[in-house]
């Protein structure tokens, strides 16, 4: 659901008659479904700015020797233990 501090959005749609009296034959809760497939794009594009965000991040980071891998992973061990 559209939810912005407690304030709602309205969203508006129209259809071809013949659709809607289509969509009255149906059990679909036709209000319920543009908000799922809203928050599902929503929830889609978040993902997509993330994984660019990720990408740009894995660039600037370059590669990291093997051996210095290991170390860290050791001394974080040791830390943790400690």
């Amino acid at each position: 659901m559209l939810n912005h501090l407690g304030r709602l959005v309205n969203v508006s749609v129209k259809v071809p008659r013949r659709r809607g009296r289509l969509m009255g034959k149906t059990k679909v809760n036709w209000s319920e479904y543009p908000r799922e497939a809203i928050e599902a794009n929503i929830m889609a594009e978040a993902a997509k700015e993330a994984a660019g965000v990720l990408d740009e991040i894995h660039e600037r980071a370059g590669r990291s020797p093997t051996e210095e891998l290991v170390k860290w992973i050791r001394e974080d061990r040791v830390r943790s233990l400690g």
